[in-house]
Parts: structure tokens; C-alpha cells; sequence
């Protein structure tokens, strides 16, 4: 029965989870109430069950239509992957490939395995999102990317994912170069107390995990602070006053090379834990995805 979905019925469904409006979802394909309406119906009539439910809040998808939903979103992701790859191929390319990464794999392991790719294979088209673990595992969900490299906070009770650790993640306190708190030879803790801070925001997986080291320094997470997903941000505002930050090892040593940070001689425990790659398991791997895995790992075993 559902090899009988028709591309419209596929992004009506979409466009019904989103706009929870058979009139907003109709507007939003151009396509007039009456045809989204028998579109819907003939869906339902063919799986048996019913996929929405209207109630005061507009339509809601059931326990089924969640399903089908999800899987209309991956067929579309296939259908656009595949069109991308086949307007690479006939422009010269030799394939296309969607990566979502946590900053701390983009300084050093990331940057260096997509240079050496991209020498082997010029033709690839590469694009990188970079982001927190929690906000890129549903990209990876919906087939908006083809790996992940991420922590595996986020990924308890998802058995959808293959997960395969790559490295430990160390993280340090920063400042900016030249920061007073960096000359002190037994700076603690405690002495943090009343700094402003540039931090992740609540909820991302390294601020979750910061909390005993905040109850370390004073009462309760501190109080004097600017918080953003962007560590180009944070960066910037560390050069601009006297704020402090929380960044992965990697990310603050690119940084201490280029003269734009220092790391304050505290030393943290390892408490963020490792990051690896994170695959679909429904999902076969493309040749441009094996390829690129096969670089990572070369990459990772020159720094073992």
C-alpha cells in the first residue's frame, strides 16, 4: 500500500505537521483546500488508518500518521540527495557528501581529513554543518545529513543509530591572550567566582555537564553571563572584555597558536566524555560517506 504514496501526499504530510492547517498546508504546496482534502483522504483509505486527528489545536498526527511522517521526511531526503548527486555527477563532480560535526571535531581531526579528501577527490562536494550534539542528531534523523560526528549523550534509548567512539574530549577555561587571571601560578576554582562567562546554552550537553564545576566556584551556575551556540561568538567577546569560557581542547589550542586565546592553568576533569560517528543503521553508508569515513579514521590513527 505504500508503494502507491504519491510525492504530494509525501509533502502534504510534511507540510501538515508543520502548519497543523489542511487550509495553511494547501497554501504552502499552492495547491487548493479540496485537492490537499482528497489527497489526505486517499492516503488514509490506502493505509487503513487514520494519520490525523482535529481537535482545537488544529490537525495533530496520530501514533500512525508520526510514523509515516517520519518516513515521507527520509524518502524526500533521498529523492533531494539523490538529485544533488546526480546534478554533481553530470557537472563533473564525483559525488556529494553532508557532515554535521561538534566543534571539537573541526580545529584538527575534521579539517585535516576533508583537506586530504578533497585532494583525492577534487570532484566531491562537501558541506559542514557544525552545531551542538543535540541539535544535529534529528538532521541525521530526517536524512538531512549523511554522518554525524557527535557525543553520545543525546543518544540514549535512540537504537535508529550506530554509534563508533573516536577520541576523548577534553576541556579547558579560557580567556583572552593576555588575560590577568593567566599569569597566576595556583589560580582555583574558587577564584573564578564573579567572573563573567560566555557559555553554550541551557541544556546543550557541555553545559549540562558543567554543572559541578560551577558548584566548585560559587552557589548555583554563574549569573554575569552571555550565552550563544556560536563559538565564533564567543571568541569574539573574549577579546572584547575580561569574560570566560568553557571550550573543547582542540578548538582552545587552534586558537592559543593563532594568538587569540590563552587556557587558564586550572585543570578540569575529563567530564565531557568522548565524541564518534554517528550513522543511520537503516540507512546504507553512500561510496562518497565510506570514502570519507575511510580519511577520518586514516586522520585519527596519525595522532594515535
Amino acid at each position: 500500500m505504500l508503494r502507491r504514496l504519491k510525492s504530494r501526499q509525501l509533502l502534504l504530510l510534511i507540510a501538515l505537521s508543520e502548519a497543523r492547517s489542511l487550509r495553511k498546508a494547501a497554501a504552502a504546496l499552492n495547491m487548493t483546500q479540496p485537492t490537499a482534502t482528497k489527497l489526505l483522504q486517499n492516503l488514509e483509505n490506502n493505509v487503513g488508518l487514520a494519520l490525523f486527528e482535529r481537535g482545537r489545536r488544529g490537525m495533530q498526527p496520530t501514533i500512525y500518521g508520526e510514523v509515516i511522517i517520519r518516513h515521507a521526511r527520509l524518502v524526500l531526503a533521498d529523492l533531494n540527495r539523490t538529485r544533488l548527486e546526480l546534478q554533481s555527477l553530470s557537472s563533473g563532480g564525483t559525488g556529494r557528501i553532508r557532515i554535521g560535526a561538534v566543534i571539537s571535531a573541526i580545529p584538527v581531526l575534521l579539517a585535516r581529513a576533508v583537506a586530504r579528501l578533497k585532494q583525492q577527490h577534487s570532484g566531491l562536494s562537501v558541506t559542514i554543518d557544525v552545531g551542538t550534539s543535540d541539535a544535529l542528531v534529528p538532521a541525521l534523523a530526517k536524512g538531512e545529513l549523511d554522518v554525524l560526528l557527535a557525543r553520545p549523550l543525546v543518544l540514549a534509548d535512540r537504537p535508529e543509530f550506530n554509534y563508533e567512539e573516536l577520541t576523548e574530549e577534553p576541556i579547558q577555561i579560557v580567556a583572552r591572550a593576555g588575560h590577568a587571571l593567566a599569569a597566576s601560578e595556583r589560580l582555583r576554582l574558587g577564584d573564578l567566582a564573579g567572573s563573567a562567562w560566555t557559555l553554550l546554552p541551557p541544556g546543550t550537553p557541555m553545559r549540562k555537564v558543567l554543572e559541578p564545576i560551577f558548584a566548585q566556584i560559587g552557589p548555583g551556575e554563574p549569573r554575569n553571563v552571555v550565552e550563544t551556540s556560536s563559538i565564533m561568538t564567543m571568541i569574539a567577546l573574549l577579546q572584547e572584555s575580561e569574560m570566560l569560557a568553557v571550550m573543547p581542547a582542540d578548538v582552545t589550542n587552534f586558537n592559543t597558536r593563532h594568538g587569540l586565546l590563552c587556557r587558564l592553568p586550572i585543570s578540569l576533569p575529563p567530564i565531557m566524555g568522548s565524541y564518534g560517528i554517528v550513522t543511520r543503521r537503516d540507512r546504507p553508508l553512500s561510496p562518497s560517506t565510506t570514502t570519507f569515513l575511510q580519511h577520518l579514521k586514516a586522520t585519527m590513527q596519525r595522532f594515535d
